[in-house]
C-alpha cells in the first residue's frame, strides 16, 4: 500500500447515503481538508427516515418517517458545523438536481441484518426509496451536484457499501458513474487495515472535531466517554450493539485512473509517437505517389479525371495533416514519399516509360506534389494566435 499525505483538491464532493455516514466513515478527512483550505461539500442521499432512535427521549419518533427526518436534519447540521462547516446538499434538492426537473426526496430504503452479519435489503423498501429510484436519475442528480459545486473529486463508498447497506451500494454505483461522466476523480472509502488503500489520511490531529460531530448523532450511536489515558481514542456503540473504534487514519482507494488525453497535435506526441507519425506520413506519401503515377493519365472522355483526383489526393493529405496535427515534418514526409514513389516507378520503366508522359497531366503530376507540399510547409502556424484570441473558459 502506498501512503501519501493529504493532497488538497480545490473542491471535493463527499457522497453519502444517510446523516451520520459522512462523520463515521470520513469525518476526519472532511475536517482535515477544510483545515487545508479545500472547498468541501457533503451530499446526503436520504434523511435516514428508517434509522433507529436509541435514546429514551427520542424513542417515540421511531417509525414516524417525517419526524425522524426532521430530527436527523438537525443532527447532520450540527455535526457538519462541528467538522468545520462544509457545504451541504440533499440529493434531489437544490444544487443536486437537473434544473429542468422538479425537486424530489429520496427516502431511506431500510435494511436488515443477514445471517453473515452484513446488511441486506429490507423487504418493505418504500416506493420512493433510494433503491427503488431509477439509477440513471440518481446519477443525473449527483452529476448536477458535481457541476453546481465545481467538484474536482468525488468520494464515496466502496462497491460493497462498507457493510452491505443497499443505500450505500446504490450511492457507490451512482457516484462512480457520475464522476466518470463528469470526468472527475473518484475515490472509495476502504478499511485502513485492508491493504487496499492508495491514500491514507492521518486524522488524529482533528480527533476533537470528529468526536464533537459524532456526539451530535445521539439518535444513532452512543459515544463512549473520553479515556483520560488516551484522549485521542474514540469509540461508539451502534444500534445493533457492536462497538466501533475510530481509526487513526482514514483510507481511500482511487477508482479507475482517468485516461491521459490522446495527443491532439504533433507537438504533444512523445518522441516515439513523433517518429511513428513521420513514418506513417511517409508511407501515405509513397502510396499516394504510386497510385498517382499509375493513374494520373486516366481520362473520362476529354476530362483528365486521373490528373485531378491524384492532385486532390496530395492536396488533401498535406493540408489535412498540417491542419489536424500542425506538423511540417509530417507534410514533408508525405511530399518526399510522393516524389520518391514517382521517381522509382519512372526509373523502373526507363526512358520509354508510359507512366509519366510529356503532356499536361504528366507535367502536373511531376511538379504539382512538390509545389503543394512547399506551399503547405510555408504557411505560418496560426495556432498560437487562435489560442490567444479564443474566449477564456470561466
Amino acid at each position: 500500500m502506498s501512503k501519501a499525505p493529504v493532497t488538497r483538491a480545490e473542491r471535493v464532493l463527499f457522497v453519502h447515503a444517510h446523516p451520520d455516514d459522512e462523520t463515521l466513515s470520513s469525518g476526519g478527512t472532511i475536517a482535515t481538508l477544510l483545515e487545508l483550505g479545500a472547498e468541501v461539500t457533503v451530499l446526503t442521499a436520504t434523511r435516514g427516515e428508517r434509522g433507529e432512535m436509541l435514546t429514551e427521549q427520542l424513542a417515540p419518533l421511531a417509525g414516524d418517517g417525517p419526524r425522524v427526518a426532521r430530527h436527523r436534519e438537525t443532527e447532520i447540521a450540527a455535526a457538519l458545523a462541528a467538522l468545520g462547516g462544509p457545504a451541504h446538499l440533499w440529493l434531489g434538492g437544490r444544487g443536486a438536481r437537473p434544473t429542468d426537473l422538479p425537486e424530489r426526496r429520496y427516502v431511506d430504503s431500510g435494511m436488515r441484518w443477514g445471517d453473515d452479519g452484513r446488511a441486506v435489503a429490507a423487504e418493505d423498501a418504500p416506493a420512493d426509496s433510494l433503491t427503488a429510484a431509477d439509477l440513471g436519475e440518481v446519477v443525473d442528480d449527483i452529476r448536477a451536484a458535481i457541476r453546481s459545486t465545481g467538484a474536482d473529486a468525488v468520494v464515496s463508498y466502496a462497491d460493497d457499501g462498507g457493510y452491505g447497506h443497499p443505500d450505500h451500494v446504490r450511492v457507490h454505483h451512482a457516484a462512480q458513474y457520475a464522476a466518470k461522466a463528469e470526468d472527475v476523480a473518484f475515490s472509495m472509502i476502504v478499511d485502513p487495515e485492508s491493504g487496499a488503500a492508495d491514500v491514507t489520511v492521518d486524522v488524529l490531529p482533528v480527533r476533537a472535531k470528529v468526536r464533537a460531530a459524532v456526539e451530535q448523532y445521539r439518535s444513532q450511536v452512543a459515544v463512549d466517554p473520553v479515556d483520560p489515558a488516551d484522549p485521542t481514542a474514540l469509540s461508539w456503540v451502534m444500534p445493533h450493539g457492536v462497538r466501533q473504534h475510530a481509526p487513526s487514519v482514514e483510507a481511500f482507494r482511487h477508482g479507475t485512473e482517468p485516461q491521459a488525453p490522446a495527443p491532439q497535435t504533433y507537438a504533444e506526441m512523445s518522441g516515439q509517437g513523433k517518429a511513428t507519425a513521420v513514418v506513417v506520413a511517409l508511407l501515405l506519401g509513397l502510396v499516394a505517389g504510386g497510385l498517382g503515377t499509375v493513374t494520373h493519365q486516366q481520362t473520362l472522355g476529354s476530362f483528365p479525371v486521373g490528373m485531378v483526383l491524384t492532385t486532390l489526393i496530395v492536396l488533401g493529405l498535406t493540408v489535412g495533416v498540417r491542419l489536424v496535427y500542425r506538423s511540417r515534418a509530417m507534410v514533408a514526409a508525405i511530399g518526399i514519399g510522393v516524389i520518391v514513389a514517382t521517381q522509382v516507378l519512372v526509373s523502373v520503366g526507363g526512358q520509354s516509360s508510359p507512366l509519366v508522359l510529356a503532356n499536361a497531366a504528366g507535367y502536373v503530376w511531376t511538379f504539382a506534389p512538390a509545389v503543394i507540399a512547399a506551399l503547405v510547409l510555408a504557411w505560418p502556424d496560426l495556432s498560437g494566435l487562435r489560442s490567444r484570441t479564443a474566449p477564456g473558459r470561466e
